[in-house]
């Protein structure tokens, strides 16, 4: 192993998530009135309808797909009677299919945030054209990555799972990831550089989006009141608003 594979797989992991946390923390308790998604909904509403939803659906699966294929052990999977060659094609075609749903979705927001209105590019900050680069080289090596070993000749569960599994012993095997194919490689320094750089982007939502169902259960009921008021509750409010012997101005009075 050389040193740069060391730093690499042994020390950026750790480095990229103390940026995650600490950095998160500090835009939250002093810089609160960043804390939003900066919605544009309001000046573009019509490819907003399917690109985020299909967005934000492509990415719970592939969240849940990562936390399968680097969190099971493949022992487990075997103990439940799914043999290897079959959770690698589930893998391929569940993962696949999601991966290209996510590059549609992220091309229709990439034009919508790029090529759209003149009050859509005035609003795109440079965090924002960071994050867009970054994500669009992370797509693009996790499916360069998925589709170059259709085989399956490299079984990523014996190498980048126990690898990943072994930073949170604080032990981490880094000649597990030495050995591991280029664009496997490519694929999680983008993501890792996507952790550091998340504190500082609009996705900080995304940890809004986890607390706020929690945040319903205290919180105060919302008092609606009905657009049609009835003649008879209208007076009735009148009569409380001008008691007798009180009329509106300009009104004369008894």
């Amino acid at each position: 192993m050389s040193p740069v594979d060391i730093f690499l797989w042994g020390a950026v992991p750790y480095i990229s998530f103390a940026i995650l946390v600490v950095a998160t923390i500090i835009r939250r308790v002093y810089f609160p009135e960043t804390w939003t998604s900066k919605s544009s909904q309001f000046m573009e509403k019509k490819e907003q309808r399917v690109g985020i939803p299909l967005f934000h659906i492509a990415v719970l699966f592939l969240i849940f797909g990562h936390i399968g294929g680097l969190l099971v052990p493949k022992v487990l999977t075997m103990a439940l009677g799914i043999p290897n060659h079959l959770y690698h094609m589930m893998a391929l075609t569940i993962g696949g299919a999601t991966g290209v749903a996510l590059i549609i979705a992220f091309l229709i927001l990439a034009k919508r945030r790029f090529a759209g209105t003149k009050r859509m590019k005035a609003t795109t900050s440079i965090m924002d054209k960071v994050l867009y680069v970054v994500m669009a080289v992370t797509i693009l090596f996790g499916m360069l990555a998925t589709f170059s070993n259709v085989d399956g000749s490299f079984d990523y569960r014996d190498s980048l799972s126990i690898w990943f599994r072994s930073l949170f012993l604080l032990q981490p095997q880094v000649a597990l990831m030495a050995s591991a194919p280029i664009l496997y490689k490519i694929h999680l320094l983008c993501g890792m550089f996507t952790f550091a750089i998340w504190p500082f982007t609009r996705l900080v939502h995304v940890f809004s989006g986890i607390t706020a169902p929690f945040c319903y259960i205290g919180r105060a009921a919302i008092v609606y009141r009905r657009r049609k008021i009835d003649e008879k509750a209208l007076a009735g409010e009148r009569a409380l608003e001008f008691p007798e012997g009180v009329k509106p101005q300009g009104e004369t009075l008894r």
